[in-house]
């Protein structure tokens, strides 16, 4: 294949691309590492790889490459690239061996932009956050999301409740998906798992798809043990992942 065809192509990336070798000098790079550095072909050509990143990255960084040579793997770490400018940016930098013959002969990278991923993922966190902290019934969270959060014991009577308002809240919001929280939930009967289960099928009669959240392991030992089957039914560890499993069922991308 053409070389210039090649490079062009690599000069095309949004992420940064790179080679450097075992002396830990850049032997190639495309456009996006001094365009997003600040520094000049001139100045790439006299710094090691490790100088890009802040102070408290280059450890990890170094570990990273050290892996590579030593191990002759691929290997991946999340870093701040530092500009000329003193800014900081979030990369996910992906390393791995050239071994044209016998010889690793040197490290090609290709880091990507992270910032947008992190903040959405530091949104989520926060959104998990105040959900958690509110004392809440059935609130609308997203257009076409609600959510449930259930605290201490699920009994009877408050697994009926639960019912009464999630569909409810689904009608009256035409809520295409339901959260169900119970990370904080103590205990549960069979009489109280089979009416969650009737819950959630009632929501899909309704047409909403429905997540449950925070089961621990306390309550899946339960369940199991009280015959109680959960087939069909989205299930998330957290409150955060399920956020992120709704959301991108709306289309919101976490990418």
């Amino acid at each position: 294949m053409d070389e210039n065809l090649i490079s062009t192509g690599l000069d095309e990336l949004e992420d940064i691309f790179y080679i450097f070798n075992p002396e830990g000098d850049f032997v190639e790079w495309n456009e996006q590492l001094p365009s997003v550095s600040g520094y000049s072909a001139k100045e790439l050509d006299s710094m090691e790889p490790t100088e890009l990143f802040s102070g408290g990255d280059r450890d990890a960084i170094e570990d990273a490459v050290e892996t590579v040579f030593e191990r002759e793997i691929r290997t991946a770490v999340q870093a701040k690239l530092e500009t000329k400018g003193g800014r900081e940016i979030a990369y996910e930098l992906s390393m791995s061996p050239l071994k044209p013959g016998d010889e690793l002969e040197a490290i090609v990278g290709i880091g990507r932009d992270i910032t947008e991923q992190l903040e959405q993922e530091r949104r989520l966190q926060d959104m998990a956050q105040e959900i958690q902290e509110l004392s809440m019934p059935v609130v609308e969270i997203w257009d076409g999301v609600i959510l449930t959060t259930v605290v201490g014991s699920l009994d009877t009577k408050k697994a009926e409740m639960l019912t009464e308002d999630l569909l409810d809240r689904i009608v009256s919001t035409e809520a295409a998906i339901a959260l169900i929280d119970i990370t904080e939930v103590s205990a549960l009967d069979t009489a109280t798992a089979q009416h969650l289960i009737d819950t959630i099928n009632a929501a899909n009669l309704l047409g909403a798809d429905v997540v449950i959240t925070g089961i621990s392991p306390e309550i899946a030992q339960t369940l199991v043990q009280l015959g109680v089957r959960l087939e069909g039914v989205e299930t998330q560890s957290s409150l955060m992942e399920g956020l992120r499993v709704a959301l991108s069922w709306q289309g919101v991308s976490f990418q």
